[in-house]
């Protein structure tokens, strides 16, 4: 029988062989959203602090988060093979030779597969394209980009200080150079029209993006995004854990066959998340969930645009 929906971990299998984990690290990277480039406030959502495991600290070298990292999950899952995932802030936001140095100092660390880097879309130029090429021709690297939203009002409303066509643009030009790329959205954000998830599945299939990560809008302790929550909760809407299953199932069937899904829920830890809390709802218990109710309504991925064929 044909899964539902085609999961990034088989797409990993597929190429290694083998799982293998990520290691989040915090290289000390900026982002031009918060030191003054584009903003000095960040988006209206962000808080980095919220998804930054134990050992990530920029005071510590990237070798060291990387061994610590190692024996956590070796402890805890078995793991032996790992990439190394610049997950703090912008990861190509910085001078050329500066990244250079830190991929590689990345790259040559025990176990380590391979470099997932996230980033903004517009700190993808044709240096860091050339860069990245560079780096691919020794060791596998895979960028996940922010693209949130394809709407531009609802990015201006974020502070995301980018638009759709830069973000469309910079998947073009990662492509190009056959670098793999995984967007990550955010279902739920204020301004969202009602078939904003449709719409968002089929711009991201003719993106040219290999695999997609989702998650619902969270409110998170320290965000601007919490401050105005508390002062006016009625004027955001939250999504349940039904609702939100419903909305991912929209998003599934109107997505092309051929791309991967690597998230659909994003792991706040539950003292720094204001709302909405999905209590005992971890990834493996969502996609359960999700494949239950794409049975239910009978779809799977891409079925919503094979029925619009003629």
């Amino acid at each position: 029988m044909s899964p539902l929906f085609n999961r990034a971990s088989a797409w990993i299998k597929t190429r290694f062989g083998r799982r293998v984990q990520k290691i989040p690290i915090d290289a000390g990277f900026s982002c031009p959203n918060r030191d003054g480039s584009l903003s000095g406030q960040g988006c209206l959502y962000c808080s980095n602090a919220s998804f930054a495991p134990f050992y990530s600290n920029p005071q510590l070298a990237i070798a060291e988060q990387l061994r610590q990292g190692r024996e956590y999950y070796q402890k805890r899952y078995g793991c032996s093979s790992f990439f190394a995932y610049f997950q703090s802030y912008s990861g190509t936001y910085a001078p050329v030779e500066t990244l250079r140095q830190k991929y590689r100092e990345a790259a040559d660390c025990q176990d380590i597969e391979g470099l997932i880097i996230a980033t903004r879309p517009d700190c993808i130029n044709s240096d860091i394209v050339t860069l990245l090429q560079d780096i691919a021709q020794a060791t596998f690297i895979r960028i996940e980009l922010g693209v949130e939203s394809f709407d531009d009002a609802v990015l201006a409303e974020m502070n995301r200080c980018h638009d759709v066509a830069t973000s469309l643009q910079a998947i073009s030009r990662l492509r190009s150079a056959e670098i793999p790329v995984c967007i990550h959205l955010i279902s739920g954000l204020p301004g969202e029209k009602p078939d904003y998830m449709t719409r968002a599945a089929r711009v991201t299939s003719e993106s040219g993006a290999d695999m997609v990560k989702l998650h619902h809008l969270q409110i998170i302790k320290g965000s601007r995004l919490a401050r105005l929550y508390a002062a006016s909760p009625d004027s955001y809407h939250l999504y349940s854990i039904e609702a939100y299953i419903d909305r991912v199932c929209e998003f599934v069937a109107n997505l092309a066959p051929n791309i991967y899904l690597e998230r659909f829920i994003s792991r706040i830890p539950v003292d720094q998340l204001v709302a909405p809390i999905f209590s005992g709802i971890d990834e493996s218990a969502f996609q359960r969930l999700l494949e239950a109710r794409l049975k239910t309504l009978g779809l799977y991925q891409g079925s919503s645009i094979l029925a619009s064929l003629p």
